[in-house]
């Protein structure tokens, strides 16, 4: 993925995200680094991760979902903020660490109650519990974007259920009602 193709800086920070992503931390517990240390190793592991997350996330999944990562990690020209195809990928370029931002993200959380915090750092994970919003580990997490799509299907509308509680009456008793009300 070309990041200059794909990627702009928002005005302004983005604000309440339905999934919010400790980045380094679950990219760390997953596959996604590879194996060289070459030059722009942690910068394509990141791309790896953002595609992962573009591949596996619906549309509004992706616009509701901020990636926070350390930027003590990457070069002094990476903004704070970007998008990348729906994803908002956040450096905490004011922070000592991404954990921070993380932090503040949910102290000023307007419904941390609608929030998935992803990560396995046990900082991270008691705060989003303190302020009741959902805490999944990173491996967990990525075990279920792995998952296949649920294929949950109905059951079938029987005739005697339609969409209520009570059964359609049988037929007998709708001659019954019929030659009760004289038709």
């Amino acid at each position: 993925m070309n990041a200059s193709a794909s990627s702009s800086a928002p005005s302004t920070p983005p604000r309440d995200p339905r999934l919010l992503i400790d980045g380094y931390n679950v990219l760390f517990q997953s596959q996604l680094v590879g194996k060289g240390r070459g030059k722009l190793w942690l910068q394509r592991a990141r791309e790896r991760l953002l595609t992962l997350l573009q591949e596996k996330l619906s549309a509004s999944e992706q616009r509701a979902t901020q990636i926070v990562f350390d930027a003590s990690r990457v070069s002094d020209s990476t903004n704070s903020y970007r998008t990348s195809q729906g994803l908002t990928v956040t450096f905490a370029t004011e922070y000592p660490e991404a954990d921070d931002l993380i932090e503040e993200i949910l102290r000023t959380h307007s419904h941390p109650k609608n929030l998935r915090v992803i990560s396995s750092d046990q900082r991270i994970r008691r705060r989003a519990i303190a302020r009741r919003a959902q805490s999944i580990d990173a491996e967990s997490f990525l075990n279920e974007l792995h998952r296949p799509p649920s294929k949950h299907v109905p059951p079938p509308v029987s005739a005697e259920t339609p969409t209520g509680t009570e059964p359609l009456p049988s037929h007998e008793e709708i001659e019954f009602w019929l030659k009760e009300f004289g038709h």
